[in-house]
Order: C-alpha cells, then sequence, then structure tokens
C-alpha cells in the first residue's frame, strides 16, 4: 500500500537565535533584599530581574522579543548575539542549579494566584534545562536547514526596521557576524574533542548551504532588505537608496567573507565526525536523548511509553484507512486525484482570512491583527521548511509575518492553519494579549506551541470545504496526517534511543511502501534535528488526552470553545501543569 508516499518535512517555527540559547548567557539575578517585604514583592522583582537579564542577553534577542525595551526598564545590550563561549557552556548546571535554589526559598502558598503560575511554570521550565545542560556539547548547532548559520540569515532578513537606529543596528548585526561565526566554530572544535561532532555525511549538506551563500547572485540579505527599507516612513528616497548601497556593501565585503570563513574553517573538521548514526551511539547519547524529549515534548511520559503510543496510532490509522478502501475500493486514487485537483481557495490571504472565519465558533475572540504572507527568498527554498511563523515583539503583537516555501508547500489550507488561524499567529497574539508577567514570554515549550498548531491543523481538516468530496477526503487528510507524524516519531525514537541505522530505517519504511530515497531523506533529517518531530507528534497527542480527559470530568458541561480557552490561557507550559490547571477549573 503506497500510503506515506509524499513524505513532506514538519514545518518549523522559526526560533530567534539567542532565546534557545538563553541559559548560556550569565544569569546573575536579583540580589538579597533584607527589608522585611511580603513573598509577593520579592518574587515579582526576581521575575522582573529575571526578565530583564534574559531579555537584553544580546542584540537580537532584545530586538526580536520587543519593540520598546525601554519601557521595560532596558538599556542597550552588551553583545550583539548570544556566543557560546566555552566557560558559559560548561557552567551552564550550575547556574541553573543555583537558581532553582534561589525560587525554592519563595514560599508558593504566600504567592498571588498568578504568581503561582508562573512560580510554577519557571520552576519546571529550569528543571528540564538544567537536565540538558548535564550534557555540555551534545547539542546540533550546524546543519543543512535547522543549523544556525542558517537560522541567522532567516532572522536577518526579517530584522524589524522601523527607523534610521533600527537600520544601524542592522548594519552592527551585520559586521558582527564574524564574531558569532568564531563562536560556532569554537563550538564544532570542542566538539571534535569530545567525539560529538556531526558525521561527515551532515557536514557535507551544512557546507554546501553555505557554498550557496557565498556564491549566489541575489543575496537574500540584500533584497529583503530593500524591500523593508521601501517601508520605513521618515526617511526620504534618496537617504533610502544611499542605505541600500550600504547594506549591499556589507554583505558584499563582511558578510560573505564571514561565511566563506565559516566554510573554512568547517571544511577542516572533516573526517572527526566518527559517529553517522543517531544519538544512541554517543557515550551518554540515550541518557541525553531523553532529557532532549522531556525539553522538546514538555511531557512526563517515558520514551518506552510514547513508542507505544507510535506503535498504536500506526496500527490504529492502517486500520481505518484499509477500511476506508474497502468500503470504497478505489479511494487512493481518488484520495490521489484530489491532492492535486482541489481547489478549496488559491490565494493565501483569502485561506487566512476563511480559516479566521471558521474557527469563530470553536475558539475565544482574539485582539483584531494584521498578517503579511511573504515567500521564503528563492535562494533559500532548498534550506528552509515548508512555512514558518516569525513570533512578534510581545509589546507590538499587531504586525505579523508567515512565510511559505513555494518549492515545499502544496496546500495552503492546512499549512495555513497551522502557521495562522487557529495555529501559531492566532496563539502566540491571544496570550500576547493576555498581559502575563513577562518572564513567562521568554519560556520555550515547542511541545506546548507546536503540539498546539498540529493540533489546531488536524482539526482545520474538518473544517474544510472539499468540494465533490465530502466526509472521504476529510477523513482521508486525517488519517495521513496523523499516520505520517506517527511513522516519522517512530523513527526518531528508533534512530535515537534504539541504534538504528540507515539500513533499518530503510527495512523499516519499505513495510509500509516507502521507498529508499524517502527513507534515506528522513533518516537524515531526523539525524541532523534529534526529536524534533516529537515536539509535533507528542504535543499533538498529548491535546488530544487532555480533550478526552476533559470531555469525561466535564459531562454534560463540556463545550469545545470552552477546552480551547482554557490551552490559551495557560499559556506555554508543561503538560502535567496544563492538565493541573484545567482539572483544578472545571
Amino acid at each position: 500500500m503506497e500510503l506515506a508516499g509524499s513524505l513532506k518535512k514538519i514545518r518549523v517555527k522559526l526560533i530567534v537565535i539567542g532565546i534557545c540559547l538563553i541559559f548560556l548567557a550569565v544569569l546573575s539575578f536579583v540580589k538579597e533584599d533584607h527589608k522585611d517585604n511580603s513573598d509577593q514583592e520579592k518574587f515579582q522583582r526576581y521575575t522582573i530581574s529575571f526578565f530583564k537579564e534574559n531579555a537584553s542577553a544580546n542584540e537580537i534577542t532584545m530586538h526580536y522579543l520587543l519593540e520598546n525595551p525601554e519601557k521595560y526598564g532596558l538599556k542597550k545590550s552588551k553583545s550583539l548575539y548570544g556566543k557560546m563561549k566555552k566557560e558559559d557552556v560548561l557552567n551552564e548546571k550550575n547556574k541553573i542549579s543555583d537558581e532553582i535554589k534561589k525560587l525554592k526559598k519563595f514560599r508558593k502558598k504566600e504567592l498571588t494566584r498568578k504568581q503561582q503560575n508562573t512560580y510554577e511554570v519557571l520552576m519546571d521550565y529550569l528543571s528540564r534545562q538544567e537536565k540538558l545542560a548535564m550534557y555540555p556539547y551534545y547539542e546540533r548547532v550546524l546543519g543543512k536547514s535547522s543549523g544556525q548559520q542558517v537560522q541567522i540569515l532567516l532572522t536577518l532578513s526579517e530584522y524589524r526596521l522601523k527607523n534610521e537606529q533600527n537600520i544601524k543596528s542592522y548594519f552592527k548585526l551585520l559586521r558582527g557576524l564574524n564574531a558569532y561565526f568564531d563562536s560556532l566554530i569554537e563550538y564544532s572544535k570542542e566538539q571534535v574533542k569530545r567525539n560529538l561532532f556531526i558525521s561527515d555525511e551532515s557536514l557535507e549538506e551544512t557546507l554546501k548551504q553555505i557554498k550557496s551563500v557565498t556564491t549566489q547572485k541575489d543575496n537574500m540579505l540584500a533584497a529583503t532588505f530593500n524591500l523593508r527599507i521601501s517601508e520605513v516612513k521618515g526617511i526620504n528616497a534618496a537617504t533610502k537608496k544611499q542605505y541600500c548601497r550600504e547594506n549591499k556593501k556589507i554583505v558584499k565585503m563582511e558578510v560573505i567573507p564571514a561565511y566563506e570563513r565559516l566554510y573554512s574553517h568547517l571544511q577542516a573538521l572533516k573526517g572527526n565526525g566518527k559517529n553517522k548514526n543517531g544519538l544512541y551511539y554517543y557515550k551518554n547519547g540515550k541518557d541525553y536523548y531523553e532529557a532532549l524529549v522531556a525539553q522538546k515534548t514538555g511531557s512526563a511520559k517515558t520514551v518506552e511509553e510514547m513508542i507505544e503510543i507510535s506503535d498504536q496510532t500506526i496500527e490504529k490509522c492502517l486500520r481505518k484507512l484499509i477500511k476506508l478502501q474497502k468500503k470504497y475500493p478505489n479511494i487512493i486514487n481518488r484520495y490521489r486525484k484530489s491532492k492535486k485537483n482541489i481547489k478549496i481557495v488559491q490565494n493565501s490571504q483569502k485561506v487566512l482570512n476563511k480559516l479566521r472565519q471558521k474557527m469563530v465558533k470553536y475558539y475565544p475572540k482574539a485582539p483584531k491583527v494584521s498578517c503579511k504572507i511573504k515567500y521564503v527568498h528563492k535562494t533559500m527554498e532548498e534550506y528552509t521548511s515548508p512555512a514558518f511563523y516569525m513570533v512578534p515583539a510581545v509589546d507590538s503583537y499587531k504586525e505579523n509575518v508567515i512565510y511559505i516555501n513555494k518549492s515545499q508547500t502544496a496546500e495552503l489550507y492546512p499549512t495555513l492553519a497551522h502557521e495562522g488561524y487557529p495555529g501559531h499567529l492566532y496563539q502566540n497574539v491571544y496570550y500576547a494579549a493576555k498581559g502575563d508577567d513577562p518572564v513567562r514570554y521568554l519560556l520555550d515549550y515547542p511541545g506546548y506551541s507546536e503540539g498546539y498548531a498540529t493540533y489546531v491543523e488536524g482539526f482545520s481538516y474538518s473544517m474544510m470545504d472539499a468540494e465533490g468530496y465530502g466526509d472521504i477526503y476529510q477523513q482521508m487528510n486525517m488519517e495521513m496526517y496523523e499516520y505520517n507524524l506517527a511513522l516519522c516519531s517512530r523513527v526518531d525514537f528508533g534512530v535515537h534511543y534504539e541504534g538504528w541505522k540507515k539500513k533499518d530505517v530503510r527495512a523499516y519504511l519499505r513495510s509500509f511502501g516507502m521507498e529508499k530515497s524517502q527513507a534515506d531523506e528522513l533518516f537524515q533529517m531526523i539525524i541532523e534535528n534529534p526529536a524534533n518531530y516529537l515536539s509535533y507528534y507528542i504535543g499533538y497527542q498529548e491535546f488530544h488526552e487532555l480533550l478526552t480527559d476533559y470531555k469525561n470530568k466535564a459531562g454534560k458541561q463540556y463545550n469545545l470553545k470552552a477546552y480551547h480557552t482554557e490551552i490559551l490561557d495557560a499559556g506555554p507550559c508543561s503538560f502535567d501543569i496544563l492538565r493541573r490547571r484545567i482539572e483544578s477549573n472545571l
């Protein structure tokens, strides 16, 4: 059966560089105050200090997190990028442990309910980060599509330009790329010493991407800057042209040489990546993977439990698909044709508007915001995901951007449901509008964010106007969607936790009708970005489990919109915390 014949890369939300490595910065929080103040006042000062220290860790983090940092009492950042210095990497666990001790000094019962929520989430977040920090230099910072050298290009290409000060800061960031790459080189050399460096195959793909930056005629940093500066108000046309020339010069004289230098240093490290397979084959690799899975998913389930869920899902989906095939003998052909021929709405903005209108019945009201749908620059199509959403500044969430990769996105409807409404865009602006403790907007829970967007993407098929195909089309899409997620996740577990090699992945996927080339592509993606699929799939499963529990406990009072309101009001957190919150509100 050819049921998984068109395996696609999972979409990823672009994570701004600096936030994902936020604990590599020095954490020096509020000093002990000897005044006889209440725990509530002390905790408030603590979280404010926590926010200030981390939000201003570097220029690029502060810029993307806040449009008006001065309103939060933040001064200019001392560094441009979040660098990975050896002393910070090695001391990270101790620093996080110290912060956990400080946090434990607060009497949780004495805090307000809102503060208790913040305390609980912050403690959970630090605990997960502490376990990860036990394995310095295991993190993959290089890769064809998920590497920092790719992410920084995307981040800089969307750097917000509102005034001349932004333009000058942007130019400083371009000029500072060389120093940032130095830290990537240092990190990579340290990985070599510890036998943790990426394989030659992964390195070759990384070098290929870097080479494309240095040789392309139409550089994306030049093209995107010209578009962004054209929209800046208060600058005359002549000055804008001058800035465009300056940008082009910096790209040519400093950005391209920085990438060339990175290429040269990384090429010299060829032959040092001894492990061509998963984390299983590194010393303590399985232990690191367990810590990574816990951080990526926000789930309390063991890896063994997640494997069992994946196996059960694959079997369940296959049974349903076979049942559909028996009921409708030509279902596979109809499904293929519908995927090619069905036209919901071709205009992306119309699709987004249609989704926003349809979701009103099932989701709480969100603030009115704007959204620009842009397309990935042609020079980056090979190296970026099918789509991604740019998280806006917390204090300026009304301007949003979704990127579509034309070369990899076949269907707009599910893509924009995931990235836009009722997915990432809606999820982020809804929570931003709540004005929660600022520190909460620093804490990244991929299982919550990606799990939610995956859950609503699956749900969006039930809202789809599948002209001429009705329930059959919807059922096929939903089953295939969950089936592919489970299958990719099962391979991730196999590669990194059970020691599957490429030949094992080929053999496993062959039994599901997948070709060798597809198996090899998935294997390489999973090697480059461990546990990435799990943020989507396990998060998706956790939200469905929560919904089932909610239905059972709410009984006749069950309301889908009420459930969605509960999970969105909670904000990013682990699923244990989310479950307790929902139960306490029933």
